[in-house]
């Protein structure tokens, strides 16, 4: 790996052979990957309104499971969507920032990487194994995990030491399913991973960023920072850039895919709504409709017999207890 040479530019500042500000602040979010999952709530609310159009054709009884499943199809359309909107106008806090003083890395809590602990920054293949919430209607074990292959990921390595003392957290719970896809152990050393796709970055560029600055800074001693620039004068501050996509920005095919789904969804609405049918489904409707009448013509006989049973228990009551009274009578006297 060829370093390139670090210039002092006018005011003290580093820069890089390429004219890069190493002393800029650099903030990567998940905002824009959130944002990006509107289609997504869109595609289980069309899920859940095309099964529940299939049960309304089905002329034969639908389990209780089945509409569980469809509720829990929307509502979580409806919370993906929230969340998508939401983080296009409030963009949340940074998942790792890269700055001078080393990158500050937030998973379950937020943590300061030295840049003099970090012993190289490569790139490698991240395969994770994550629950399959499919596998609960499917047959077979093998579908119970599912495998993401996370191609060309900028790493950076620390020593096991330091990954130990600072980065590893002992609860399962608050390391959540994801941590192994984030922080890959090998022998003395801990890769941790920078995902790209995770704050829509382009590969390249983060890992140029990250590499110009380990480059820069990895031989400043642990806890001096360089405030004063010749002649005396604090610096300025250092510029803070939000990096990656812009989470407000709408691809050509993400625009289709919202398109397409929104269709969807007004044709099942539709559909539930009387104004178009399936082959079949007003039959079907109509199959459902005498069933239900049956059975309430069967619960109306049943509730009127118990009612005529009760009522002919409390007249069997009421002429007991009045012959009683009359052979009271008879032989009291």
């Amino acid at each position: 790996m060829e370093r390139p040479a670090l210039i002092v530019a006018a005011g003290g500042r580093a820069v890089d052979d390429k004219g890069s500000d190493l002393d800029r602040t650099l903030e990567y979010r998940i905002t824009t990957s959130v944002a990006r999952l509107f289609p997504t709530g869109l595609l289980l609310i069309f899920i859940g309104l095309a099964l529940l159009v299939l049960a309304d054709a089905n002329d034969k009884p639908v389990s209780p499971g089945h509409y569980l499943f469809i509720a829990l199809a929307v509502t979580l359309g409806l919370g993906v969507i929230a969340v998508a909107l939401r983080s296009r106008y409030r963009p949340g806090k940074p998942v790792f920032t890269l700055s001078p003083a080393g990158i500050h890395h937030r998973w379950v809590r937020q943590v300061l990487i030295p840049w003099h602990e970090v012993q190289a920054v490569e790139r490698g293949d991240i395969v994770t194994r994550l629950f399959n919430p499919v596998w609960l209607f499917s047959s077979g074990s093998t579908l119970m995990y599912r495998h993401s292959l996370h191609s060309d990921v900028t790493v950076i390595v620390v020593s096991r030491r330091f990954y130990d003392a600072m980065l590893h957290v002992k609860s399962f719970w608050l390391r959540g399913p994801g941590w192994n896809g984030n922080f890959i152990p090998h022998g003395d050393t801990v890769q941790v991973a920078l995902h790209h796709e995770l704050v829509a970055a382009d590969r390249q560029q983060l890992r140029q960023a990250v590499t110009r600055r380990w480059l820069a800074f990895r031989d400043r001693p642990a806890g001096k920072a360089i405030r004063i620039v010749p002649g005396g004068s604090l610096r300025r501050p250092a510029e803070v850039v939000a990096m990656g996509d812009d989470p407000r920005t709408i691809s050509l095919f993400q625009r289709l895919q919202i398109a397409v789904l929104l269709a969807g969804i007004a044709a099942a609405g539709a559909n539930l709504a009387g104004l178009w049918q399936l082959d079949g489904q007003g039959e079907a409707r109509l199959a459902r409709a005498k069933t239900l009448e049956d059975r309430r013509e069967r619960e109306d006989a049943q509730k009127r017999a118990l009612e005529e049973e009760t009522r002919r228990a409390e007249e069997d009551r009421r002429r007991q207890e009045e012959n009683e009274a009359v052979l009271r009578r008879a032989f009291g006297r």
